[in-house]
């Protein structure tokens, strides 16, 4: 693809379930504060998992051309969340044989928001991760491929449910294309925080930019505390309960390390810090907790340098 003389625009969106309502809140006061669609404003929009959906809803003409702003992708969280991670008094059994909740309810959100909607009403270029269980390798959705490959055009419903399919929490997806069979997991397996694969997609559309601004929201940063004396009796079973979020955080981590400290990229880490107990769950929907990470995020807003991001952009 052609650019001109100014610097590129990339916007990653991280994952972390419910946590969804933070980048959407963050990116609704962006939007207000440039003054137009985010699609309008960045060159190439990705997301994993719950940002997947995100950059889906903010980034495709799901109907009649027209895309979500991230206030309405905000009350698809608020409004739904709940019945997405619907808990019983055996949720916590069942996530011992197998995923913790069934996909019916988020298949059904999906299908209320996106619709009908095609991979190839991308506004903006759009990069998507997921998974390859079968393959063992990272599998990304890029709209920009669909000109030259048409089969890769898929539904945007079947999009948003492979790369939010977080190991324990949701089945695989299985998506078929031609005689090939994929089982798709979460994205966040391997890329959680976007941003590496962003700036090096944009890399690659891009060639002749002269450099790139990278814009990354996340979806709030953890704070465990795993204790040497606690960590060191664990086996499988107590890994089990810890993997998902630790592998998931440590991935995006080191993608803030890497892109501090590339030459002609310039990087905006959006983040609400130090979010501790149930707070830092995917599937936490109580009302208490939604209400507790609104507030966190109203003053977080007010220190952010979003005003900085206004003038890069330019």
């Amino acid at each position: 693809m052609s650019t001109s003389s100014k610097s590129v625009k990339v916007l990653a969106i991280d994952g972390g379930g419910i946590r969804g309502i933070i980048p959407a809140t963050i990116l609704a006061e962006l939007q207000r504060r440039i003054g137009t669609d985010l699609w309008r404003a960045f060159d190439l929009i990705a997301g994993t998992s719950t940002g997947g959906i995100i950059a889906l809803g903010i980034g495709t003409g799901r109907k009649n051309g027209q895309p979500y702003s991230p206030a309405e992708m905000l009350s698809l969280y608020l409004e739904n969340g709940s019945s997405i991670f619907k808990k019983s008094p055996l949720t916590g059994v069942r996530g011992l044989f197998g995923p913790k909740y069934s996909p019916a309810a988020l298949e059904k959100t999906l299908e209320k928001y996106l619709q009908a909607a095609e991979f190839s009403s991308a506004l903006t270029p759009l990069l998507i991760s997921s998974y390859d269980l079968a393959g063992q390798i990272p599998f990304f959705f890029k709209s920009h491929r669909i000109a030259a490959h048409p089969d890769y055009n898929w539904k945007v419903v079947q999009i948003a449910r492979a790369t939010s399919a977080a190991p324990t929490y949701f089945p695989p997806f299985h998506l078929e294309r031609d005689s090939q069979n994929y089982a798709l997991a979460d994205g966040g397996v391997y890329v959680n925080n976007p941003s590496m694969a962003a700036y090096a997609e944009a890399l690659s559309l891009y060639r002749a930019a002269p450099g790139f601004v990278v814009v990354s929201a996340g979806t709030g940063d953890r704070q465990d505390h795993i204790q040497y004396s606690s960590a060191r009796h664990w086996g499988l079973f107590g890994w089990a309960t810890k993997i998902v979020p630790v592998f998931m955080d440590s991935v995006s981590e080191a993608v803030d390390y890497e892109l501090k400290y590339l030459p002609k990229c310039s990087y905006y880490r959006l983040q609400v810090p130090n979010l501790t107990g149930s707070a830092a769950d995917m599937d936490n929907v109580s009302c208490e907790n939604l209400k507790a990470l609104q507030k966190v995020l109203r003053s977080t807003l007010l220190r952010m340098r979003l005003c900085s991001i206004k003038s890069a952009r330019n």
